[in-house]
Parts: C-alpha cells; structure tokens; sequence
C-alpha cells in the first residue's frame, strides 16, 4: 500500500513541534493514520483525522479505529542504544502478538506500538510490566487514552 506523511503536532513538546506521520490521503483534509507515532498523542494507528492547520500539524480526529498507541521509553542509561532499542522492540513485540499488537516505529531510545483496545487493558498493562522489568527505569504511556489537559480517560474504547 502506497502512503506519505501527514505533519501532526506534538502537543506536549517544548517549544512545540510536529511529527511526519506514516497515513494514506483520503482527500483534501482527511488522512488515515497508518502507523501509531512515536511522539505525538490522541492519535493511533487507523485513525482518520482532519487536518485543521497544515502549519502547525493542527489536527482533530474524525474516527478512532478501536486500536491504542503505546509509547515505550528507555531508561536513561539505554536511550541512546539503538541496538538496545530494537532488541527490546522485538522482544516486546514477541509478547504483543498474542494481542494481536505490533511495533509501528523505532529509534534510539523509543518505539511505539499498536494494540487493540480490545485485547483489554489488563493484559496491556501485563506485558508493559514484563518490559520495564527487561529495562528498569524504563517507562510507557496509553498516547490516546488520556485526555493531554485533564488526564480523564477519553472512553472511545467503550462506544
């Protein structure tokens, strides 16, 4: 499947900024998220957002796919070991396929992943503990499952 980037932003970075995300164009304004980010939120991998602010990655969501975006942080003393990195990646990865998850994006220090929401977020949070285990001081966060400003869950997962 042909796809290119769509620029969303990164709310929470300072200063602020944006991310090229893998999506399928879908028309003028819409896309359809093809892989989870590594930095952005309130998005995931199937979700069809609209382009609100082509500058900025200003962007608001039309569709979530049923899918979470976890993203894994290293801890410190790893995060700059790419090779690190992917080894763990693929480990996590290993322990995903039950819940028919998968890593969507590396880089040293980082990755990102999608599972369906509706594998449970008890069994989500099982095999996150099993990698900070892997990597102490490690650390991860449900991207789309929070409000960024509240902290309230979203419950999409629930409609």
């Amino acid at each position: 499947m042909s796809h290119d980037h769509v620029l969303i932003s990164v709310i929470d970075a300072e200063p602020p900024g944006g991310e090229n995300v893998p999506a399928r164009r879908l028309d003028d304004e819409k896309w359809e998220i093809i892989r989870s980010p590594l930095y952005a939120t309130e998005v995931a991998s199937g979700d069809v957002i609209k382009v609100t602010n082509a500058e900025t990655g200003g962007f608001e969501i039309i569709r979530r796919s049923g899918n979470i975006c976890i993203q894994f942080y290293l801890c410190e003393d790893k995060g700059d070991d790419a090779q690190f990195t992917s080894d763990l990646a693929e480990d996590v990865g290993v322990l995903i396929e039950p819940l028919n998850g998968r890593i969507d994006a590396i880089t040293a220090g980082l990755f990102s992943l999608t599972i369906p929401a509706v594998s449970g977020f008890q069994a989500i949070e099982k095999v996150f503990e099993m990698a900070v285990e892997k990597c102490p001081g490690s650390q991860w966060q449900y991207a789309n499952v929070y409000d960024t400003v509240t902290g309230e869950p979203l419950g999409w997962w629930g409609e």
